[in-house]
């Protein structure tokens, strides 16, 4: 099985670009969320960095993507 993690960046208190009343944060997520769902249908085994609104350092988000099966 393939496998991919992804890491949808910024998050938490990080909101990335600013414009127009969006932040990226936001539109990364959604957007990465759909790209899993996609992923997923197509038989690959998909692992995260985060799926909610959260902040984690690069390194821990390194960290975990290292440790995924």
């Amino acid at each position: 099985m393939k496998k991919v993690h992804l890491d949808f960046g910024h998050g938490g208190k990080d909101p990335g670009a600013i414009g127009n009343g969006l932040k990226e944060k936001d539109i990364v997520l959604q957007v990465g969320l759909k790209v899993a769902d996609f992923l997923k249908e197509h038989g690959v085994q998909v692992y995260y960095s985060r799926k909610t609104d959260i902040f984690a350092e690069l390194s821990d988000r390194a960290d975990l993507a290292n440790k995924e099966d």
